[in-house]
């Protein structure tokens, strides 16, 4: 066996010349050697519709009874049914080739590879010679020979429009009377502007043409079954470029389902009408042409045998040749055309749309029943005999080649296999056919598996022959074959084109897991190695190991290093679940349905995918331990959408996926058995079972570990708590501070810190009343949004036990961000300003101007005071000075009228702190004496501080003693000058020394 090691028993370009999916193609040799028997089942017709019984019949009950039935009128047309590729034209070239030349029948074979009408027209009259059959041909000859298939398109539409033209509202119902007569279904066809939406490349129409010009060549579609809605000009692109009739019966057509369908039975209905005004077969012709071939072959006694490969193929001549096939043979008592037997096949869809006298013939004539071919097998009949059977044959003529079998004639099939050295070896590993022919390079598991993989996906039993040669064995054969001889078979391009079907089970991924945990040189290969030829065994031992050295792989190693022992697998196994631990049937699908997540390319269920998420994304969220960057704990809830249970966080290939950004998920998992295995794992921890993997708790332990710095950058973003958005927020609580005097520049960068993390609460300015109007506005509202500033602060620079308050700052980081916070005091609004700084900066825009403003406002408050206050007396000399006057002046009743509030102020201005005066001064000058009189930073050095409440007692009580002692030096002169009184004259020397104070302080300003 080792010899077949990377070998072919085939060449590839013989093969590909030998093996044809179209039953005409071949040569009677290379037919009768492929053909497998048929599985046949008779269908009764009821009405439109076709019964399947369950009676199996084969090719020679179907030749006998179609060679041997009587019809009461001489005419019997047998369809066979069944979808395209299902045998049908195998069938009718079985019943050809077995068919006994004699004198008694004349057969006629509509092959489906000469689809032209000329050639359709000349098999029909073959034999047959008289002027008016001969007329006949010349007009078809010039018919196809005159026009091109863009003018015949043409004048079929234009056939089409008049045939149309020619109903009659009466003969329809509802609102498809509409579509009757020339203003109807016909002027839409007239429209030049949707003829050529009509006549675009690929329409039927166009096809049509194209099909009744040229004969069928090899790989070309079947023929359609007619004029389909979708071939109706609903998509035209602008309806309005249309006329006014046309555009508006297609917008009544556009919006109403009915009218589609109706539009398209009567086109279908006068398709034929259409095809023979172009072709010159109007009036009957080929009715009469054919009544009178039977005519002639009746004079013969002949009896004619029809044979269609495709009765699609006399599209567009189909009403007429039925009509002149179920003709009777005998009128009034007498035989006057040859009897006739048509065996055609036919798709089911078309079987149903025949005409319904047809039908009414077909059951009259078959005693009710036809051949189906649509074959379904099932569980319990997987078919796979039959179907290693019919490759099998295939598999032998591929290696003989056609020309070796044609020369070895019809007799006999010559197997390859017979002269092999290697038959015996390789039947054992491969397997066999009942004939003989052997399987390699499938065998029955990698047949079965590969046929239902091309079977249609709603129904994944069925057999479709043509599909199985193109899909299976001419790719495995011809595209593959390189990767056989060199060691590359089967490759993942085996796995693409043939998906595990519905019905099969794929490897577990658990076993794809211990592959790739033990093949480390061939891992992919393996798999697909077991999962076809081995039929998807448990344990990847389970492989003949003969298989495994012809495609190049050895057997897994043990623990020791060694080869394991292996064993056939059992191809008769019930297909086992992966063991799920006594979970609960629930519980058993969603383990199911991560395998079949992998396993089958199906979408993860949503409920399944979001378990999986909220398991990783709380995962790596209760192991972050908020150290980077240090931080106070914040609650999953606090996080939002930044860091939730969606597929934005933890993303999954294959699962249903909506959301914007899931492409941008921190977290992603791809579509692997690996990750099948680890998702399982998680789901049975979740739910309390013991069959959980401790490795995948790891995993998921290490996936968390791994995705901090994930985490950190999301939170970063939630939080917007990057450095520069810190910054911003601590720049904004210094100035902040600074409105309500508790910050200025010049201060330590651990009393900066201080306020700026004080959420202001408490914060009184004592000079409130020196501040302008604008000042106090922009405090109150700072305030009013401070608190929220200055806990994402807190939370973003400090480090709190669990969730509770901040109990320590991150000195570390928090410096840094301090000193660049505060290197200006200037406040310019941010491109990306945090949200949670907004409320607290609302009217910074115009902070610069404020402070100015406040600058300003202070300097001309100095001056006033300096007008009263000299710089080198003391207040409470002051404060002596005119008390001393007030009491002077009491005596001779020269007090003032509001002597108490000037009382109240001496007691307030002798308690004050008159060095407030100096200080302010001090600030003041030192900012217009820098080198930029107007820069922030100095100005804001004499404005932010908080001057208390002495400023304004000593203010006002200069102000109020200074207007008191005005009044009272005017009133003292007054009485000196006219009574002479010496107490008077005593109190205005008093007054007079007071002044001459003031005169002196205000010449000092």
């Amino acid at each position: 066996m080792s010899d077949l090691h990377n070998t072919l028993c085939w060449d590839p370009e013989t093969a590909s010349a030998t093996i044809n999916t179209e039953a005409v193609n071949p040569s009677p040799a290379v037919f009768l050697a492929t053909h497998a028997p048929l599985r046949i089942r008779q269908a009764a017709v009821r009405g439109r519709d076709l019964i399947r019984e369950d009676i199996e019949v084969g090719e020679e009950d179907v030749l006998k009874d179609f060679l041997t039935r009587k019809a009461d009128t001489g005419t019997l047309l047998m369809p066979i049914v069944g979808d395209s590729g299902s045998g049908k034209s195998h069938l009718v070239r079985w019943v050809r080739e077995n068919i006994r030349d004699n004198d008694k029948y004349q057969v006629i074979y509509l092959e489906k590879s000469r689809t032209s009408l000329k050639a359709v027209i000349e098999e029909l009259l073959s034999g047959v010679q008289d002027e008016s059959l001969d007329k006949l041909r010349a007009d078809i000859n010039s018919f196809s020979s005159g026009l091109d298939e863009t003018a015949l398109a043409r004048r079929l539409v234009n056939a089409l429009n008049e045939a149309l033209a020619a109903t009659s509202p009466r003969d329809m119902q509802g609102s498809a009377r509409s579509l009757a007569g020339p203003k109807g279904l016909a002027t839409i066809l007239q429209d030049p502007y949707i003829q050529d939406y009509i006549l675009a490349k690929g329409g039927f129409i166009p096809t049509l043409a194209s099909q009744l010009l040229n004969n069928r060549t090899a790989g070309a579609p079947d023929r359609t079954q007619g004029f389909d809605i979708d071939d109706l000009p609903l998509a035209v692109g602008d309806i309005r470029e249309a006329a006014r009739i046309p555009a508006t019966l297609l917008g009544k057509m556009i919006s109403s389902p009915d009218l589609q369908s109706a539009a398209v039975d009567l086109i279908n209905l006068h398709m034929d009408t259409a095809v023979g005004s172009v072709a010159n077969l109007g009036g009957g012709r080929l009715f009469e042409a054919m009544l009178q071939v039977r005519e002639a072959y009746a004079r013969q006694r002949k009896e004619i045998i029809l044979l269609v490969e495709d009765f699609a193929l006399v599209q567009g001549v189909q009403r007429e040749l039925l009509e002149a096939l179920t003709e009777a043979a005998t009128r009034e008592g007498k035989q006057r055309y040859a009897p006739m037997r048509t065996l055609m096949a036919i798709t089911t869809g078309y079987f149903r749309e025949l005409p319904e006298t047809v039908l009414t013939r077909v059951a009259a004539a078959t005693g009710g029943h036809i051949y189906d071919l649509d074959r379904v097998f099932s569980k319990e009949d997987d078919g796979g005999a039959q179907i290693t059977s019919f490759v099998g044959r295939y598999l032998n003529a591929a290696r003989m080649g056609y020309q070796k079998l044609e020369q070895a004639g019809l007799q006999t099939v010559p197997n390859k296999c017979t002269i092999c050295p290697f038959q015996k070896s390789c039947h054992e590993a491969f397997g066999s056919t009942e004939e003989g022919y052997g399987l390699y390079p499938f065998n029955e598991s990698a047949l079965k598996r590969m046929v239902h993989s091309v079977a249609p996906s709603n129904e994944p039993w069925a057999f479709v022959p043509r599909t199985v040669l193109s899909n299976v064995v001419r790719p495995v054969l011809i595209e593959h074959a390189r990767e056989i001889t060199r060691g590359e078979f089967p490759s993942k391009r085996v796995k693409e084109r043939f998906r595990t079907a519905s019905i099969d089970s794929p490897l577990s991924t658990a076993l794809e897991g211990e592959i790739d945990n033990v093949d480390k040189v061939s891992p992919d290969r393996r798999k697909i190695l077991l999962e076809f030829w081995g039929d998807a065994p448990s344990d990847p031992s389970q492989i003949d190991s003969a298989v495994l050295k012809a495609f190049d792989l050895q057997p897994l190693p043990n623990n020791n290093g060694m080869p394991r022992p292996v064993t056939k697998p059992n191809l008769e196994k019930e297909i086992q679940p992966p063991s799920t631990g006594g979970l609960s049937p629930s519980q058993q699908r969603r383990i199911q349905a991560l395998e079949d997540w992998t396993q089958r390319q199906e979408v993860l269920p949503q409920d399944i995918a979001g378990a999986i998420r909220s398991i990783v994304a709380d995962t790596v969220f209760r192991r972050y331990d908020w150290s980077a960057p240090l931080m106070r704990e914040l609650s999953r809830s606090a996080l939002g959408n930044a860091w939730s249970n969606q597929a934005t966080v933890v993303s999954i290939e294959g699962s249903i996926e909506r959301l914007p950004g899931t492409d941008r998920a921190p977290i992603k998992f791809t579509r692997t058995p690996v990750n099948s295995q680890f998702f399982q794992s998680l789901y049975l921890a979740k739910e309390g079972s013991t069959e959980a993997r401790g490795e995948h708790i790891r995993r998921l332990a290490k996936i968390a570990d791994d995705s901090r710095s994930k985490l950190s950058e999301a939170i970063v973003r939630h939080m917007e708590i990057s450095d520069e958005e810190l910054t911003i927020g601590l720049r904004a609580s210094l100035i902040g501070a600074a409105l309500a005097g508790k910050a200025a520049p010049k201060m330590s960068v651990e009393e900066l810190l201080a306020v700026a993390l004080d959420d202001g609460a408490t914060w009184r300015r004592g000079d409130i009343a020196l501040r302008t109007d604008g000042w106090r506005s922009l405090l109150e509202i700072h305030l009013g949004g401070r608190r929220p500033l200055v806990e994402r602060l807190r939370a973003a620079l400090g480090v709190a036990q669990g969730t509770g308050a901040v109990q320590m700052i991150d000195a570390a980081r928090v410096f840094p961000l301090l000193r660049d916070a505060q290197r200006t005091w200037t406040w310019e609004t941010p491109e990306k300003l945090p949200s949670w700084v907004k409320p607290a900066v609302a009217g910074f825009g115009s902070w610069n101007s404020h402070v100015m403003e406040q600058f300003d406002a202070l300097a001309l408050g100095m001056n006033e005071i300096r007008k009263t206050f000299a710089q080198d007396e003391s207040g409470p000399e002051v404060v002596k000075q005119v008390r001393s006057a007030l009491t002077e002046a009491e005596k001779v009743g020269l007090g003032p009228g509001q002597h108490d509030q000037l009382r109240a102020l001496l007691a307030s201005a002798e308690s004050a702190d008159w060095r407030a005066v100096a200080a302010l001064e001090k600030d003041i000058n030192a900012a217009t004496s820098s080198d930029d009189p107007r820069a922030l930073d100095a100005v804001l050095l004499a404005v932010a501080p908080d001057r208390g409440a002495a400023l304004m007692t000593i203010s006002e009580f200069l102000r109020q003693a200074d207007q008191w002692l005005s009044s009272a030096l005017a009133v003292a002169a007054r009485r000196s000058d006219t009574s002479g009184d010496a107490a008077v004259t005593a109190m205005t020397n008093v007054l007079g020394d007071w002044t001459s104070l003031i005169e002196t302080q205000g010449n000092n300003v």
